[in-house]
């Protein structure tokens, strides 16, 4: 009996030696590279992820050394890091300051204060009409009625027309799930953009349970229906769905609200955003004291229309802000919408065609250029949101590494998430020496993470990486774990 006792008693001081060497080991900073990619191999060897997949690339910028490799030349789903290709492309190929083109356009004469004809608006996909960038979304519609009042415009008699063959008809990425479709990530992608596509409702519950749901959008317009089913009551916890039906606007909002509880919102996607366009810039023209006889319309429901311009006489042309603040929005946010903007921008300013196979073609090109081959991945969509994408930490590693080296570095480190600070990665590895240090793209789709970027050493060592996780089964939280826990360790690294 004695012998068990002592026996129990070993094996326990054993083992609560053991669990203090591995927690004492993980807290210590490492200090040499044998240390590190222990430390490393502890993170990635994590049993919680023991049914996951993996794939992992740590290299020197400096060196060129590899110091940690998982998996690296596998393939693997990136989500969101799939704008890592898209966004490098755009910028080396359309250049930091490149700006999106919007055209207002007459076509008649103006007799008096009529316009005997119709207002043409066209463009090549300018997305920055959003509080994103600007202060305003109706801003440049503002100003449009203004400058009509300045010609002494104050009737049109034809139509408000918005011209979006610019770009290819098919309005989503390939493969994009049908059940997102009414999600602000998975909005319809236009030549002609206004507030992302979407509309911001803010939801205010009653004080009471007697009182109803008040709903307040963001742009508030005829062009979409709110329909409010929701039941108020006083115990438990809200819990709304907001559904719209493909090919309609009616926005659907059902499930149980708590009187009393917090405000907060929801962004639901619009169907057809060009109608939505030149819909909202009739209200607004009317608003601002301009009436307009006809109706807002989309060129393709124009029997015969064809894309000339050549008989359009030239109003205004409106220039966004420059891409390199554009690219921000892209990255910082981890915007779907814009990244599949870029994409169809690249084939229309390239090729004259703005279709995503035009615009993939020169992603393919630049690739190229940083030593990939376009048989070794699948590029799908612009922004990751498909599951048909295919890359490898391998070939994200070369982009990042191609971009630090670009004469557009300080343009394109500028726009990623920094962490601890801004984006996607704000709320990430605060109070670490990886705050204000990494500066990395997410990604997020079901089953699949991923975070690719920057980090420097302690000791001045510029290192490249990207962690990509495909089958998890565990939570957000669980997996940036893994992935800041690495690069707090690498951030720490001092060897001087």
């Amino acid at each position: 009996m004695k012998k068990e006792i002592t026996l129990i008693i070993f094996l326990f001081t054993f083992l609560f030696a053991a669990c203090s060497t591995v927690k004492e080991t993980t807290k210590t900073p490492a200090n040499d590279l044998f240390t590190l990619k222990q430390k490393i191999q502890e993170r990635f060897d994590d049993s919680i992820f023991a049914n996951a997949h993996w794939g992992v690339l740590i290299k020197s910028l400096k060196t060129g050394e590899t110091w940690y490799e998982r998996n690296s030349g596998k393939m693997f789903m990136p989500a969101s890091n799939e704008k890592i290709p898209t966004a490098a492309a755009t910028l080396v190929t359309l250049g930091p300051e490149f700006t999106f083109e919007t055209y207002m356009n007459y076509e008649g004469e103006i007799k008096d204060s009529i316009l005997e004809g119709n207002l043409v608006v066209y463009g090549n996909g300018d997305p920055t009409l959003y509080t994103r960038l600007t202060t305003d979304p109706l801003g440049l519609f503002k100003s449009w009625a203004v400058k009509l009042s300045s010609m002494g415009i104050k009737k049109i008699n034809g139509n408000i027309i918005g011209d979006d063959n610019a770009f290819e008809d098919y309005p989503y990425g390939y493969g994009w799930t049908y059940d997102d479709l009414d999600a602000w990530y998975s909005a319809e992608i236009s030549p002609l953009q206004l507030n992302e596509n979407c509309v911001d409702l803010k939801f205010i519950p009653p004080a009471t349970k007697e009182g109803r749901l008040t709903i307040q959008p963001n742009l508030p317009s005829s062009f979409y229906k709110i329909e409010d089913v929701t039941i108020v009551g006083d115990t438990g916890n809200s819990n709304i769905r907001i559904s719209r039906a493909f090919g309609t606007n009616t926005i659907k909002i059902s499930g149980y609200v708590k009187a009393g509880s917090k405000e907060f919102e929801e962004t639901p996607s619009l169907y057809n955003p060009t109608l939505f366009y030149v819909t909202v810039l009739k209200e607004e023209l009317e608003r601002n004291g301009i009436k307009v006889i006809g109706e807002p319309k989309d060129c393709d429901d124009i029997a015969g229309w064809k894309t000339t311009h050549h008989n359009l006489t030239l109003i205004d042309k409106h220039n966004s802000p420059l891409f390199r603040d554009v690219l921000a929005g892209l990255m910082k946010p981890s915007q779907n919408l814009y990244a599949e903007t870029f994409v169809r921008t690249l084939g229309w300013k390239k090729t004259g065609i703005g279709s995503f196979r035009q615009g993939k073609k020169i992603v393919e090109d630049v690739l190229k250029q940083f030593g990939i081959q376009s048989d070794t991945y699948a590029y799908m969509d612009g922004s990751g949101l498909s599951r048909y994408n295919y890359t490898s930490p391998e070939i994200l590693v070369k982009i990042l590494e191609g971009m630090r080296h670009h004469s557009y570095w300080i343009d394109w480190y500028n726009a990623m998430p920094v962490a601890g600070v801004d984006g996607t990665l704000k709320g990430r590895m605060k109070g670490t020496p990886a705050e204000k240090n990494v500066h990395a793209k997410t990604g997020t789709i079901s089953n699949v993470r991923g975070l690719s970027g920057y980090v420097t050493t302690a000791d001045g060592e510029e290192i490249v990486f990207s962690f990509l996780v495909n089958g998890h089964l565990r939570t957000a939280a669980e997996t940036n774990y893994i992935t800041d826990s690495v690069l707090e360790i690498i951030s720490s690294l001092d060897r001087r």
